[in-house]
């Protein structure tokens, strides 16, 4: 009986081990592939610790200057004349105070600083995100070019023997044999080929996820989304209005002049409240007043020079990066037009006449009308037009991509928040 349950326990055990195993190899989704990737790149958190390193230079921005203590303790002696003799002592409190001309400014420029790091962060993910996307629709087309190819070879295959027997009776000339063979050859070096190109291709998505990605992980196949984009001219309003990348460039003008404008509010004086009291064996003497910190020797002429300098800088660089997202817009949108002309035309037009001109050709050559040579450029002209068609899909969903990233939409950011851990 006992023997009866361990195997029973065994045979459970094994099972549930195969069910997890199971659920651990199964197809990965893009979205499934996104999530890994934000939450276990060590670059993407290394952005996120950045951008908490800035926001807690913000809480130091916002401090309060703490107060300087001084105490003081000895002895009072008489080196001549009727002086009481005793211990004396003394403390005194300095407050820096605050002031609102450069307090302002300094904490200014910090919440820009934050500001700055955090539309950074969000740049970098959707970076990562479009990335894996791009790897993930390479790896779709050389599955689809796998699998194309894997049809060709099959389809030469049958050509080849079918050839073969008809030498074999007599019915056709060796030219036409070895004319079959060498298609035969190409479509099985083409299918090597395309399989190669899948391994090269997985290789580079596990690469951009990161290792939390397993080495013998499969992705699952899905219709790439094809949608209809506004006018370029909207397109590059919602560039200005929502790129993270302008938005940090934008922040960082507004930190510098900031900290210019704290520069020379610097200029002046610095006021501190101060109170003492000493002690003596005959009184005690307490005083109240203000401390003073004037510019007479250094009127900060380094310091402001060098807020400007780097306030310029900062428009500069923010106009270049506008300008620069915008032609990377109009450049996207242009192959976005040429991309999705090719798919239209290959696939309602090239592809259709491509395939109806090889089924007109095998019928013809079936009944004698037509050689096999035309049969076999036939095939080749439909194989050629359908390897475009393949390629031109997977350009458009690249490009959109692309266009997706440049956008930022706030459904995309809504997609970064919800996939971080």
């Amino acid at each position: 009986m006992s023997r009866s349950k361990t195997l029973l326990f065994v045979a459970t055990c094994l099972w549930f081990a195969g069910s997890v195993f199971a659920q651990g190899q199964k197809p990965l989704t893009v979205n499934e592939l996104i999530s890994i990737a934000i939450n276990s790149s060590p670059q993407v958190l290394a952005a996120r610790d950045q951008s908490q390193a800035i926001k807690g230079q913000l809480s130091t921005a916002r401090a309060i200057p703490n107060p300087d203590f001084e105490v003081n303790t000895g002895q009072q002696r008489s080196a001549s004349g009727p002086l009481t003799t005793g211990n004396v002592s003394s403390w005194s409190v300095t407050q820096p105070l605050d002031m609102p001309y450069t307090r302002f400014p300094r904490v200014n420029a910090a919440e820009a600083n934050v500001r700055a790091a955090e539309a950074g962060r969000i740049a970098f993910e959707i970076e990562i995100i479009s990335k894996v996307q791009q790897r993930f629709y390479e790896v779709m087309r050389r599955d689809a070019e796998l699998s194309a190819a894997e049809a060709d070879l099959d389809l030469t295959k049958q050509i080849r023997d079918r050839m073969q027997v008809r030498y074999d009776v007599g019915e056709t000339a060796r030219f036409e044999l070895i004319r079959a063979q060498t298609e035969f050859l190409n479509a099985q070096i083409n299918a090597e080929s395309s399989k190669l190109r899948v391994m090269q291709a997985k290789s580079m998505l596990r690469q951009t996820v990161g290792h939390g990605l397993p080495a013998d992980y499969s992705v699952v196949t899905q219709s790439i989304q094809m949608e209809a984009l506004p006018p370029l001219a909207t397109l590059i309003q919602e560039l200005q209005t929502q790129s993270p990348e302008l938005k940090r460039a934008k922040a960082e003008v507004e930190s510098t002049e900031s900290r210019l404008s704290f520069e020379q509010n610097s200029r002046l004086p610095r006021i501190s409240l101060k109170a003492q009291q000493y002690n003596d064996p005959n009184f005690t003497d307490r005083q109240y007043g203000l401390v003073f910190s004037i510019p007479i020797w250094d009127f900060k002429g380094g310091q402001i020079a060098e807020a400007q300098a780097n306030a310029s800088k900062a428009k500069n660089l923010l106009n270049a990066q506008s300008q620069n997202l915008e032609q990377q817009m109009e450049t996207a949108y242009q192959l976005y037009q040429m991309t999705s002309y090719q798919v239209k035309i290959l696939d309602q037009e090239v592809v259709q006449l491509a395939s109806s001109a090889r089924r007109i050709a095998e019928v013809s050559y079936r009944y004698g009308e037509r050689g096999m040579l035309e049969y076999l450029d036939a095939q080749r002209t439909f194989r050629l037009a359908r390897n475009d068609l393949i390629r031109a899909r997977f350009d458009l969903a690249s490009v959109l991509t692309e266009i997706e990233r440049l956008r930022a939409t706030p459904e995309l950011i809504a997609k970064i928040e919800s996939v971080r851990q």
